[in-house]
């Protein structure tokens, strides 16, 4: 495994870069006409770099870290209240009480 933040080896990142490959070509060839010759060849890109990404194993990258259990931050927004079961200010409702449009 790669030792950078970016897990995966390079072999498996050029595999990844050709298939990035391939969606642009396919993309430009949308933009630019439709032209289905150069869609066609940017699937087919993206069909190698499956390929490369098999024969290079790229699944193998998986890597499983433990659980991270990261507390709750305490939030004054509304709806964590409620979720929280903290009532907030009483809020009047009736029409004669309260004049909306002034």
């Amino acid at each position: 495994m790669a030792g950078s933040s970016h897990g995966g080896r390079l072999s498996s990142w050029v595999a990844v870069v050709v298939m990035w490959i391939g969606f642009g070509v396919g993309g430009v060839a949308m933009v630019s006409g439709p032209s289905w010759w150069l869609f066609w060849t940017g699937v087919g890109i993206v069909a190698v770099g499956g390929v490369i990404g098999l024969i290079v194993r790229i699944f193998d990258d998986v890597i499983i870290d433990a659980p991270r259990i990261i507390p709750e931050e305490a939030h004054p927004a509304v709806l964590h209240a409620r979720a929280a079961g903290i009532e907030g200010p009483a809020i009047a409702t009736d029409p004669q009480t309260t004049h909306p449009h002034g």
